[in-house]
């Protein structure tokens, strides 16, 4: 295989534009986007998030509406569905008797993305 220094290379910059940002500014930025699209897309599917805010950083896993199944196969479909035909990466998984979606939030995110999820979420329910 051939080594590509690349992340090597970026991530002095990347450090950088961190800190130019502020990296409380960025964490709670972060922070505050997925804790607001969490629930917003929580209540759109009806169910409920149980893990404390405390416990969240930027990344948290929400309930699926029930409809969409339960089982590791079907989660890939999703999966597969969303990547190839609306252009969304996102990891659902099955969970307790039903699937869920693990939903993260960067600097670069708005809440217009979380509602492209939903609304590709929607059309599949």
């Amino acid at each position: 295989a051939t080594h590509d220094p690349t992340n090597a290379l970026a991530a002095p910059e990347g450090v950088a534009f961190l800190r130019d940002l502020g990296e409380q500014n960025v964490y709670g930025h972060n922070h505050a986007l997925i804790w607001h699209a969490g629930h917003v897309l929580t209540k759109r599917w009806g169910g409920t998030i149980s893990t404390p805010e405390s416990w969240i950083g930027c990344m948290m896993a929400i309930p699926l509406p029930e409809s969409l199944g339960s089982t590791r196969p079907e989660a890939q479909k999703l999966r597969d569905a969303l990547l190839y035909e609306d252009h969304i990466e996102a990891a659902p998984f099955p969970h307790g008797g039903r699937l869920y979606i693990r939903i993260s939030a960067q600097i670069y995110n708005e809440m217009s993305d979380f509602e492209r999820l939903g609304a590709a979420i929607d059309a599949r329910v």
